[in-house]
This record gives structure tokens, sequence and C-alpha cells, in this order.
């Protein structure tokens, strides 16, 4: 694979509930789309009624600002929400889904936890979250014809498993198409490593600072690494290597304008720093968008 041969941004859905919340996830859409790209807006209702169809005005809006290289499209489906947005994607073959982590009306369980989680755990597409703003007023027209969102950086956490590398060649895309820098970030937690049951594990005494050299090492070999595949694609890069809990480590050093492109189910014996409690966490604290990326499944035997 080489670095830059996946994209995402193409064929784009986003799921709407009427509401201002989940409306704050089109200017999200529109800043990942791609030229040319084709976005599905997706209203969701839980009960066969008309109000799916009474939305038409933020719809609109977001069509006159995506201007004319963008395709905007509307579907209206009845049924479980997330059940229909992955059938919904899978239909229209999209490449990425964008969604906001709360909503009301026909999705109030759009809230982190359940749609958007259970979207991200089962969707075969990446998906990328904005944690909304609870204190926004405007109406759904208005977050609608907010500008495209504009990032700055790529923020890319690796554990130096395989698939946390399968986040890489989309971080890369993204900045040759930005022109933005990204920051590869690996973040050891040695609290696990150290623990009375780890040390019982494996069966030896584990030293606190070997434990640390060799982590540290390990975790400097896989940064260079894809600081090499970063700069070889022609993107400017650079590396941070953090001590303590994932989550809170990346929120620490994200700033407005970053994107967070990271993988689902790493793990590794250090730290699970791409689980999902950690994007679940990432995306609760409302640092920075997250783009989920998912991994090819790894082969059973």
């Amino acid at each position: 694979m080489s670095t830059t041969d996946q994209t995402v941004g193409q064929r784009i859905l986003v799921p709407f509930d009427g509401s201002a919340l989940s409306a704050q996830a089109f200017s999200l859409a529109l800043g990942l789309a791609s030229s040319g790209a084709s976005i599905t807006v997706l209203r969701v209702d839980e009960k066969q009624g008309d109000q799916a169809h009474a939305d038409l005005d933020a719809i609109a809006t977001l069509r006159s600002l995506a201007g004319d290289g963008l395709s905007i499209e509307t579907a209206v489906q009845t049924g479980d929400p997330a059940d229909v947005i992955v059938a919904t994607a899978d239909r229209l073959g999209a490449d990425l889904i964008v969604m906001s982590t709360r909503g009301r009306g026909g999705l109030a369980r759009l809230a982190f936890g359940s749609v958007t989680d259970t979207v991200v755990r089962r969707s075969h597409r990446s998906v990328a979250v904005i944690h909304s703003d609870d204190h926004v007023h405007d109406s759904a027209t208005d977050e609608a014809g907010r500008e495209p969102r504009r990032f700055s950086r790529i923020v890319l956490p690796l554990d130096g498993t395989d698939t946390s590398a399968a986040a890489l060649p989309v971080a890369a895309e993204l900045a040759q198409r930005y022109s933005i820098p990204v920051l590869a970030v690996s973040t050891i937690n040695l609290v696990p490593l150290t623990s009375p049951t780890m040390v019982q594990d494996v069966g030896m005494a584990m030293n606190v600072e070997e434990v640390y050299e060799e982590t540290r090492d390990s975790a400097q070999e896989w940064l260079s690494a894809a600081s090499r595949r970063l700069t070889s694609a022609g993107v400017a890069n650079s590396t941070e290597f953090l001590t303590g809990s994932a989550a809170p480590a990346i929120e620490g050093l994200t700033k407005p304008g970053d994107l967070i492109v990271m993988s689902t189910h790493g793990r590794s014996g250090l730290d699970r720093v791409l689980s999902g409690s950690v994007s679940d966490q990432l995306i609760r604290s409302g640092a920075a968008p997250v783009l989920i990326v998912r991994a090819p499944a790894t082969p059973a035997g």
C-alpha cells in the first residue's frame, strides 16, 4: 500500500435529524469533501411521518453554500437510526459518514455512546465525528449556512500496530489536499505494565525505568518510520512521544484547527492507544473533530 492511495470525502453521508445540533456536522462534511464530491443528507425518522420531509430549508442552504463543485442529495428513511445509517452508507458506497455526537427529534439517541457509537463499531466505513456545541441557539438553517470547516494540522495517533497504521494513508492524503502538516503522536501508559497483576502474569519483576526505555525506543522507531513515509509523500510532519493515559495526553496537545485521524481497535501491550475507549474520550472531550478510519479486517487464524 502506498502512503496516499486512500481517499475519503468523495462520497459522504451526513445523518440529520432536523436540529441545529445535528446540522453542526454539515460544516465538517463540507470541510472534508474532496473536489466534485457527492454529499447525501440522510433524514432518519423512527416513525413514519411528514416531519422528515419538512427540513428542506437547511438542505437548500447547504446546497447554495456547496456551490457548483459539490453534489448535495437527500434521502429520507424510517427505522432504527443506527441500522438505517449503516445500511444507507453501504448502499451508497459512502467512503465517509459525518456525524454530530448530539441530536434531537428522530435522532434523540445521537448522543455519543448510542447511535454514533453503534455506527462507529458496526460500519465498515470511515466515520468523522464532531462534538456539537450544546449552547448553540442558531437554527438548523443557520448552522447549515456556516462555512466549510478549515484545518491547519492533522494529529495522527500511532501505537506501532498495523491497525493504527491504517490511518496514515488517509492522514497523508488529507494533508496533501489541504497543504497542512501532520503531527504523529505515540502515547505510552506505563501504569498497566507495572501493575502487580501484569508483573504476576508475565512471571517476572519489571523495572519501571527499563520498561520506559524499551517502550520509548519502540515508539520512536515506529514514529520515525511514519515520519519517513510522510516525508516521502511530500507531507510536512513532526513527531511527539507522550507518557500517560492516551486520551488526556492527546487532548492536551490539540489546538484549534486540528483534525484527529486515527484507527479503531488498535491494541498493544503498552496501552490500548487506539481502542474504542480512547476514541470515545477524544470525541467526548470536543478538543477536535475525530476521523475514525476503518482498518482492514485481520484474517482469522
